[in-house]
């Protein structure tokens, strides 16, 4: 039983996170997009958890958030990771678009660049040194956000405010 339950443990990320970092079809753009199901929520309070969430994780959600429409249930984010890769200091730039409905969220990052005072802004499609290496952090990046966000849910859902 217990190595039944390791191996759920262990494919948790894969069922969450199965899509990979790739050049979307349509777009031309590396993107990373996949659906997050939570459980007994309603569409606004998966929304207002993520609010939340934005506040506490990025320096001024104000700055970073472009778009925020409870009635239709999305959220469009202009931010950035920080990120050494190049040995020195610089961001990878993103878009993000969080779509709500009950019991489930979508996220999906595009427009992803990196940036550095030295080397200014490239556009992941755009040839660069490590690339694998930079799409490869990138992809860790997401995917720690997008779970982090969805713990934050998910305990904030079951916690008791009662105070």
């Amino acid at each position: 039983m217990k190595n039944y339950l390791l191996l759920l443990i262990s494919l948790l990320p894969i069922m969450i996170y199965g899509q990979e970092l790739k050049i979307d079809d349509e777009t031309g753009k590396y993107t990373k997009k996949a659906v997050v199901e939570i459980d007994n929520m309603t569409q606004n309070e998966i929304y207002k958890k993520a609010i939340e969430w934005i506040t506490l994780n990025y320096k001024s959600a104000d700055d970073v958030i472009q778009l925020k429409d409870e009635s239709i249930g999305k959220i469009i984010i202009k931010g950035n990771f920080s990120t050494g890769i190049f040995m020195k200091q610089g961001w990878i730039r993103h878009t993000l678009i969080l779509d709500f409905k009950n019991n489930k969220f979508r996220y999906t990052y595009t427009d992803l660049s990196y940036f550095s005072t030295g080397s200014g802004d490239i556009a992941f499609e755009k040839r660069m040194m490590s690339k694998k290496k930079i799409l490869a952090e990138t992809e860790s990046d997401i995917d720690k956000s997008m779970l982090e966000l969805k713990d934050y849910i998910i305990k904030s859902n079951n916690s008791d405010d009662d105070w």
